[in-house]
């Protein structure tokens, strides 16, 4: 059986501006990086690993918008979408001092499985933002990881 997720690392990271804090964050999966793709922008499927109700429209300036019972909906734009390799994501929430920007990159690996690499921007210097983005994401990369792992594996890693 594969292993489906393994190896999050949460790295911290010089951003352009000293002051600006950054999130870095990757996880391997053993699905192709153009199902975990499918994975990131269905409805259905975001909605079942965030815990949350999902809106996403999967096209460039396309809104998705996130809620979550108790705390301020999350709208955000999609800026970039190169299917299956790349997505970006400015968002906003009441809650916030500015928007963030997410980055998500897939890369293929050489056993039919791929790498998620998460980099979110945009924190200035609020590290109480940074911590809350940080446990929300390991929290959701996770459940990402189960997800795909419902989907089956093409055979062992």
């Amino acid at each position: 059986m594969r292993e489906l997720g393994r190896a999050m690392t949460s790295t911290p990271a010089e951003p352009a501006d000293p002051a600006d804090l950054l999130l870095e964050k990757s996880l391997s999966y053993g699905l192709p990086a153009d199902r975990l793709f499918e994975l990131l922008v269905s409805e259905e499927s975001v909605e079942h690993w965030m815990g949350a109700e999902v809106e996403i429209d999967p096209a460039i300036d396309g809104e998705v918008r996130v809620r979550v019972p108790g705390w301020p909906d999350v709208i955000g734009r999609i800026t970039e979408m190169r299917a299956p390799e790349r997505i970006r994501v400015r968002w906003a929430a009441l809650d916030w001092g500015g928007p963030l920007t997410s980055t998500v990159e897939l890369h293929d690996d050489a056993n039919a499985g791929c790498r998620l690499s998460l980099r979110e921007t945009g924190f200035g210097a609020d590290d109480d933002l940074l911590r809350r983005r940080d446990w929300s994401w390991s929290h959701w990369l996770v459940r990402l990881s189960a997800a795909a792992a419902q989907l089956g594996s093409p055979g062992p890693r």
